[in-house]
C-alpha cells in the first residue's frame, strides 16, 4: 500500500495575530490539532505522533534542569507559539523532524 501525502488544511478567511490568539483560546480544550498563522491564514496539520513526542519528552527532561540550573532562560515544548513581527504565529519544528 502506497503511503498517503501529509495533508494540512488552510482558512479561507484571514486573521491578524490577535484574532487567531483569540480563536485558539476559544478552540475546545480537547483538541490536539496544530495550528499556525500564516499569512494570516489558519493552518492545520496533523499530529507528530509516536516516536516525535517521545524524543521531544525525554530532550525536555534533561534540557529543562539544565537550563533553570544555570538561569539560562527558558525552555519550550514543540506546540509553544511565537508571535513573529511578519505576523505570523508560528510553532517550532520539533527536534525529531530532524533526527
Amino acid at each position: 500500500m502506497a503511503a498517503l501525502p501529509e495533508l494540512a488544511f488552510e482558512s479561507t478567511r484571514t486573521l491578524n495575530q490577535e484574532e487567531f490568539a483569540s480563536w485558539v483560546a476559544a478552540r475546545w480544550r480537547g483538541d490536539l490539532n496544530h495550528y499556525e498563522l500564516l499569512d494570516g491564514r489558519v493552518v492545520m496539520t496533523p499530529l507528530a505522533g509516536y516516536p516525535r513526542g517521545a524524543i521531544e519528552a525525554a530532550l525536555g527532561g534533561i534540557l529543562e534542569p539544565f537550563v533553570r540550573k544555570r538561569t539560562l532562560d527558558r525552555c519550550f515544548g514543540s506546540s509553544q507559539g511565537f508571535e513573529l513581527p511578519s505576523g505570523d504565529t508560528v510553532e517550532p519544528d520539533d527536534v525529531a523532524s530532524v533526527l
